[in-house]
């Protein structure tokens, strides 16, 4: 298949196994490439094999991720393992089964051949994994082949002859559970030995084929890297790839793609039909070898298919999908507030702590205006983050998840997308990047790019803590039907926006500048399993604490620009301010000094210098670089029911969503420099407009800026990994501009349509 123009690598090479393409010498590690389907346990059980003892990169060329470790084996010696990405054949129709394939084969740069192959099968279902089990051996390669989920099999009732696959093969075959540990012993002593490659199973080709492979063996050289791959299946290989600029045709001689193409040409006159007669082949041996190397001890119809009759209905499955998603978001709010508040209140209390131990002035208010108060709004929020990916890792783990790509599969149809879209919309609930990244594995260029451009609308955890934040500020914690939280309701609702825009900007795409036919998606529902709860708790560690890593790293840098942004250049008006607040300080600890008697007057000139703090904050706020800012545009986010506070946040935001509640803090602890430690909640509650005196902000105007975030652009991380998967800025462009007129004139509506109807 052609590899589209963007995803193109350089010329390569066939590569010797263990050898190093760039200096040609033998690497000093064996090496062990891990192959299998999606769904089979592959990951698992690398994370089995290789522990902490993981490295996770890009493929030269390819934005498919390369993970990679090493394997300590029971004769003492280490082996680096490669993680391929999951593939169902050797017939590559993404850029993650090219990669698989070009490194099965020696011709992915940087990648030596690797020495062995571990194929991973899931025992449950192996008459949808031995085709790629067959190509592999064919390959003339040594593979060990791991016969996973052998405890999910009993379960189920299947009972799977290792022994005659083994013999059927000529490879070893190891009984194991990846989940449980079973068998992981004999599987690394099989790893540990030397493997003589298989013998190829015996099937029938139409003769054509056969005649036009023949020619391409001949041409084949004789010597060098070729000699350790099976002749016969090289030249398939290149008949059945259908690219003319293929990575596998750009790795052999002129003369050879010549011929290639010519008999391509052939078969195509002779048989239109001919690129189907060779899984056939294949499909006819695999039937015998299930026939007698898997026995079923139970009824055919499993607890596994009643379940599914359920969950995967037309009409049910949408609705129990929408209810757990309901549930979801309500627990999002009704378990984390209490983890919450103790968070908020020991923020406070820090910053209590630090102030007097610093001193008066600017020192004093980066560490407690800036870094504690910027980074601690945002810390605030890790609890509701922490359940979001405890769902999702339950889902994932359970097996539910691929349920829920087949359910979504008829939404997908009718915007032009097929439910393997899903998948990576699903991921960008939890950050745009991953779920950018995971449309690698769509085929069709069209459907990629679309869902690309979609992806940035789900709203991803970056937004949530300002969700959180305006929701805990402005919506009134009560219940709706006598069992929903209103809050809970709100955050499902902006959820469902954020889909339904995603869905109404696909539906455009795919009728105009992205047109092309519906795809056709053929998926694999894999068993039910009990979650892991080691696996589930490591999941959402690792996420929560990537998410604490970078509060403590980018919004720590952000909130330390911000406060200098807010707090500089000073106006000419703070000195005399300053004057007078340090004889109303000075003042108020001679009073204190007087004891009981004197604790009235003491009170009344702190509260005064409160108020004259309140004063010199408010000045140098609105004449800082960023009040500055936040003037400049006001104008244009003015129609949308925000001030210039707003306008440094959501510029601030571009750095990444988050950030805005961090900006909100600082801003609002130099605007409203008091020292009583109310939560960011409380003060943009009951936040004053200077000019008249009232309230500043209302519930309307939150919805507004909850609607902005819900469609806007705003991560110029996610645009840089647009421009390099789509390796073009036409696109990234194309996406900030589309996005946030869509954000302008949906938060306008509801400002001004709310304004209309008497709301705000």
């Amino acid at each position: 298949m052609s590899i589209p123009s963007d995803l193109a690598t350089a010329p390569l090479t066939l590569q010797e196994p263990g050898r190093h393409p760039e200096h040609g010498r033998r690497t000093r590690r064996k090496l062990i490439a891990i192959a299998g389907g999606p769904n089979c346990g592959k990951s698992t059980l690398f994370n089995k094999l290789t522990g902490l003892r993981q490295k996770v990169a890009n493929y030269p060329g390819v934005t498919v991720e390369k993970k990679a470790g090493f394997v300590p084996l029971p004769s003492g010696r280490t082996v680096e393992v490669l993680d391929l990405p999951g593939t169902y054949s050797l017939r590559p129709g993404s850029p993650d089964e090219v990669v698989v394939r070009d490194v099965l084969l020696g011709v992915q740069a940087s990648t030596p051949l690797p020495d062995l192959t571990l194929l991973v099968l899931d025992s449950t279902c192996l008459d949808r994994q031995l085709y790629l089990c067959m190509q592999l051996i064919e390959i003339g390669r040594p593979v060990v082949i791991a016969l996973n989920m052998m405890d999910t099999a009993k379960e189920e009732g299947l009972e799977v002859d290792a022994a005659l696959l083994a013999r059927a093969f000529g490879a070893p075959v190891i009984p194991i559970s990846g989940r449980t540990g079973s068998g992981m012993r004999e599987l690394l002593l099989a790893m540990d030995r030397e493997v003589a490659p298989p013998r190829a199973v015996t099937r029938t080709l139409p003769e054509p084929l056969r005649a036009a492979a023949d020619p391409l063996t001949r041409m084949l050289p004789i010597t060098g890297p070729l000699a350790s791959l099976s002749r016969f299946h090289v030249a398939m290989a290149l008949l059945l790839d259908e690219g003319e600029d293929d990575s596998l045709m750009r790795a052999v001689p002129h003369p050879l793609r010549r011929e290639v193409l010519s008999l391509r040409a052939s078969l195509d006159e002779e048989i239109p039909e001919w690129r189907s007669h060779e899984p056939i082949g294949h499909y006819r041996t695999i039937e015998d070898l299930i026939r007698r190397s898997t026995l079923r001890l139970k009824p055919e119809t499993s607890v596994r298919e009643r379940i599914d009759r359920v969950l995967t209905h037309r009409v049910l499955g949408p609705i129990l999908f929408a209810a757990l998603m309901a549930v979801i978001f309500q627990s999002m709010f009704l378990w984390a507030t209490p983890i919450m508040n103790a968070i908020d209140a020991g923020v406070n209390a820090l910053g209590r702590v630090l102030a007097p131990l610093l001193p008066a002035g600017p020192i004093r208010s980066l560490v407690v205006d800036g870094a504690i108060a910027g980074v601690g709004a945002v810390v605030t929020f890790v609890p509701q983050i922490a359940i979001l990916f405890l769902f999702i890792a339950l889902m994932e783990d359970s097996g539910y998840l691929a349920r829920a790509a087949f359910i979504m599969d008829r939404l997908m149809r009718g915007v032009g997308l097929s439910g393997r879209a899903f998948i990576p919309l699903l991921s960008s609930f939890a950050c745009a990047i991953p779920g950018i990244m995971a449309t690698r594995t769509i085929d069709n260029r069209r459907d990629r790019l679309t869902t690309i451009l979609i992806a940035p609308f789900m709203s991803c955890s970056a937004r949530l803590p300002v969700y959180a934040l305006l929701i805990g500020a402005f919506i009134p914690n009560r219940m709706v039907l006598g069992f929903l939280s209103l809050p809970g309701l709100v955050l499902f609702s902006l959820y469902m926006m954020g889909i339904l825009a995603a869905v109404l900007v696909a539906w455009v795409l795919k009728r105009t500048a992205l047109r092309g036919p519906r795809p056709l998606y053929v998926m694999e529902l894999p068993p039910y399993r009990v979650p892991s709860w080691r696996s589930v708790i490591l999941t959402v560690r690792d996420r929560a604490g990537l998410f604490v890593q970078k509060a403590g790293t980018v919004i720590l840098a952000v909130s330390i620009v911000l406060w200098f942004l807010a707090s500089y250049p000073k106006n000419a008006e703070v000195k005399p301010l300053e004057k007078r607040l340090e004889a109303v300080e000075h003042g108020a600890a001679a009073s204190a000094a007087l004891g009981v008697g004197a604790k009235a007057e003491t009170k009344a000139l702190r509260a005064e210098a409160a108020q004259i703090q309140n004063q010199i904050a408010g000045v140098s706020l609105r004449d800082s670089f960023a009040g500055r800012a936040g003037r400049l545009i006001e104008p244009a986010i003015a129609p949308l029911g925000f001030d210039w506070k707003i306008g440094i946040a959501l510029l601030s935001s571009f750095a990444a969503r988050e950030v805005m509640v961090s900006t909100m803090a600082t801003v609002y602890n130099l605007g409203d420099a008091d020292q009583t430690s109310v939560s960011l909640r409380e003060k943009l509650r009951h936040a004053e407009n200077p000019k008249t005196g009232e309230r500043a902000y209302s519930p309307l105007m939150a919805v507004s800026l909850m609607v902005f975030f819900v469609l806007a652009c705003q991560c110029m991380s996610t645009v840089a990994v647009v421009r390099r998967e789509t390796n073009s800025w036409r696109w990234p462009i194309f996406m900030v501009l589309m996005m946030n007129a869509l954000a302008w004139i949906a938060s306008f509506a509801v400002f001004q349509g709310g304004k209309a109807l008497g709301l705000g």
